[in-house]
């Protein structure tokens, strides 16, 4: 394996710790996040945190008035469901928002194979898409 010559180890330290605060911070931003659902024409509506956590279920009175129990937990189901695809979608965009910005100055300390997969591998690890 080459040595990469010029490379400075306590920047590169300091940098990867900028880079956990930064990590930490924007993993307390999208704990702040929600993402609504509404399902059978609105009839049932989930809204759920950053963390996928059921914030608040609201069910049509005229649902409840019908008393078909079975829709309505099917209803609310579908609602969560969608509710927490939403939030992944959010978690996804913003993961790979970070990663680009937090680790995409790493690519160019290492060269073509060095500290530039390595940005591509801890991008991957904290759930954004490697770069090609």
């Amino acid at each position: 394996m080459a040595q990469n010559a010029g490379i400075n180890l306590g920047e590169i330290l300091k940098q990867a710790q900028m880079i956990q605060q930064s990590f930490e911070a924007n993993k307390a931003k999208l704990k702040q996040e929600t993402a609504t659902a509404s399902v059978g024409g609105n009839m049932v509506t989930a809204t759920v945190d950053g963390e996928k956590q059921v914030k608040e279920i609201k069910i049509a009175p005229e649902l409840v008035a019908d008393g078909d129990v079975s829709a309505i937990e099917d209803l609310v189901v579908s609602a969560v469901n969608s509710a927490n695809a939403e939030m992944d979608k959010k978690i996804a965009a913003n993961t790979n928002a970070f990663v680009g910005n937090a680790l995409g100055g790493l690519g160019g300390l290492g060269g073509a194979n060095g500290l530039g997969d390595m940005a591509n591998m801890l991008g991957s690890f904290l759930g954004g898409a490697p770069k090609k």
